[in-house]
């Protein structure tokens, strides 16, 4: 039987010692001194003064606090109510310390959001004009009329749609344009054509009401009605949103029901027929009613 010899480690029993690195000194090295270690201290403090101080001169000053707002581009939407929406959002602040109405931190976009709330606009640019000037310049989608429901007034544009809720508001005094008379401002409203919604239904902003096809017959139907010297219009409405019809009530305090869905040539026609040959001129205000909504068959009624 053969046994394998086990080789000895030739290297366990040696020991080993580790020396260190020796470290050598550079010569030519300058120790720095006192004096050269408080200058560079006195360097950065200097600097940190100068970072504070330009912070607190551009952010926390009143040297770059907005105190003018010039609004353009607007003929519908009042200039008062961009200004009281604009007044709002500067008196505001941001993250509890910083104040909206620096200029620097006046956010264009949170403003044009905030008046997209009240308004919906083609377009809104908004300028920052240094040091302490925005303008508002504002492209407004086209107003056809007033739409009156549950006691409260709104702009519809031409595709039917609620683009504002109408109200007048004061100016706020540090915001006083001398170029707007206060009295004259939205004046191109007052004379927009209203069309009161009988059943007072609530709505929001951006609703649509009424469909752009019938805002053609209505205002088609008002342009034929203006050549006929039989009556005057006093008051237009409609039965409730997405009408069917809609009653004219003349000074007199009679009304006329129109089919939306019929041709305005021929309701117009029937209309002038029924007054020359039955009802006559003269005994118009006495009537209560004519309804032109079932076609051909016409009705009428006297009070």
């Amino acid at each position: 039987m053969f046994f394998k010899k086990k080789r000895k480690n030739k290297f366990a029993n040696k020991l080993y010692r580790v020396e260190r690195q020796v470290r050598y000194k550079n010569p030519l090295k300058i120790k720095k001194g006192v004096f050269q270690f408080k200058l560079f201290r006195i360097i950065n403090l200097l600097l940190i003064l100068g970072i504070l101080g330009c912070l607190y001169f551009f952010i926390f000053s009143n040297f770059y606090n907005i105190t003018n707002v010039e609004v353009t581009g607007n003929e519908i939407i009042s200039t008062e109510d961009v200004l009281d929406i604009t007044n709002n959002y500067l008196a505001k602040n941001k993250l509890l310390f910083f104040k909206n109405n620096n200029i620097f931190l006046f956010s264009k976009s949170a403003l044009a959001s905030n008046i997209n709330k009240v308004v919906i606009l083609d377009n809104i640019v908004i300028e920052k004009i240094l040091p302490n000037t925005i303008r508002i310049n504002i492209q407004e989608k086209d107003v056809a009329f007033k739409w009156l429901t549950n006691q409260q007034t709104y702009l519809v544009d031409q595709q039917g749609i609620i683009i504002k809720r109408y109200y007048k508001l004061v100016t706020p005094k540090i915001f006083q344009l001398t170029q707007i008379d206060p009295e004259n401002d939205n004046k191109q409203n007052d004379n927009l054509l209203i069309i009161k919604n009988l059943a007072n239904q609530d709505i929001n902003l951006g609703d649509k009401i009424i469909n752009p096809q019938d805002i053609n017959f209505i205002f088609n139907l008002l342009t034929k009605l203006e050549e006929s010297d039989s009556f005057v219009i006093k008051e237009l409405s409609v039965p409730n949103n997405f009408p069917e019809y809609i009653t004219i009530t003349t000074l007199n305090n009679w009304q006329i029901h129109f089919n939306l869905a019929d041709s305005v040539d021929s309701q117009i026609n029937r209309l002038n027929v029924l007054i020359r040959d039955k009802i006559k001129k003269e005994n118009l205000s006495a009537l209560d009613y004519i309804d032109l909504r079932l076609g051909e068959s016409i009705y009428y009624k006297f009070k």
